[in-house]
Parts: C-alpha cells; sequence; structure tokens
C-alpha cells in the first residue's frame, strides 16, 4: 500500500474492484459519473473538473471527496501551481464497481438512474452535432439473450476481454487527429 492507504494499481486487464454502500451513493448522482468518465483518460484536479463540467470549484471538491472516500478516485500525483500545490486524481480504466446482493434497491435505482442520466446526455450532444461519418461506425444495439446459468461467467468475462481489447486501442493521450467515442456496455439480468 502506498503512503495514501491505497492499493497499487494492477495491470491493465487485472480489474480494480470497488464496492460498498460508499461507492453506490458516490455513483448515484451523474456529475460524479462524468467525473469518473473524465478521471478514466487523465489525471485532473478539482479545479480543472469545475472548468470542464461549468461547475463551481466548491461542488467540484465535494464531488470529488465522495469518489475518493469511495475508492473510486485515487491521488495520482501533485503539481506546484501559482505558489501552491494542486492535488491531480484519477480512477483506473479497469474500475469494476462490485454491487453484491445485499445492495439496497433505492441505491441500485439511483446508480442506474445517474449513469442513464449521463449516457442521454452524451447522446443527445451527439445528436446535436451530427457527422456525416458517424453512420459508418456508430453502433446502437439492445438484445435480450437466454443463457444457461454456467455459461453466465463466460459471458461477463468475454465483455471484459471486449472492454480490454478497446482499452488496448485507444490512445493513452489523444492528438489533434483522433476521436473521441463513448463506450456503454450494460449486462444485467432481466427479472421475468
Amino acid at each position: 500500500m502506498s503512503s495514501e492507504g491505497q492499493k497499487p494499481q494492477p495491470a491493465l486487464g487485472q480489474p480494480v474492484r470497488v464496492g460498498g454502500l460508499a461507492a453506490m451513493r458516490a455513483l448515484a448522482h451523474p456529475t460524479r459519473v462524468r467525473m469518473v468518465n473524465l478521471l478514466r483518460s487523465e489525471p485532473l484536479s478539482a479545479s480543472e473538473l469545475a472548468r470542464r463540467l461549468k461547475i463551481r470549484f466548491g461542488s467540484a471538491q465535494f464531488h470529488l471527496q465522495s469518489l475518493r472516500r469511495a475508492g473510486i478516485a485515487q491521488k495520482a500525483a501533485e503539481r506546484h501551481k501559482r505558489g501552491g500545490t494542486e492535488v491531480l486524481f484519477e480512477v483506473p480504466r479497469n474500475l469494476w464497481i462490485d454491487l453484491g446482493p445485499d445492495a439496497p434497491s433505492d441505491m441500485r435505482q439511483a446508480m442506474n438512474l445517474a449513469y442513464v442520466v449521463e449516457l442521454l446526455r452524451r447522446l443527445n450532444a451527439d445528436a446535436a452535432e451530427p457527422d456525416p461519418e458517424d453512420a459508418e461506425h456508430d453502433v446502437f444495439t439492445t438484445r435480450e439473450i437466454e443463457l444457461p446459468s454456467e455459461a453466465v461467467p463466460a459471458a461477463a468475462a468475454a465483455l471484459h476481454e471486449f472492454e480490454d481489447r478497446l482499452d488496448k486501442l485507444a490512445l493513452e493521450v489523444p492528438t489533434e487527429d483522433s476521436i473521441p467515442f463513448a463506450v456503454s456496455v450494460l449486462f444485467f439480468r432481466v427479472p421475468r
């Protein structure tokens, strides 16, 4: 463990698992879901998050601390700026949120809502600025499948392998001609 009490980050492909009520509460807000997406891409300070999210600095600090207390955001570095020290935070790209079977249904629903609100914001932003090339590569698909219980772990593993493959294709740092994409993967049991 580091002096901050955080676990060393595993190699790509090995999940960083976080769970519990604190993680669920932290992810039950659309602003924090956006922060997680930004902090997965690059380490940022509270002031940079405030600018990018167009929120007040105090709000950015509050949301960031919620993510940090839950073990989702981690201190990445310090930067000296204008006579002070700015702390940069990051979220592991391969973060998994473990929801236990005893997780309260209202917390699950709040997390689901925050996630869907952020997804809808991104979809609406994409629709507001259409690009003729979008039709060539945008993929929207929803399907319900039936799996035998013994195949469920293999199906989940296949999705994680897919995410790992995308992470290997992704640039560490955006370039002038790179194109940002959002990838959302949902895999959950549908009650009958």
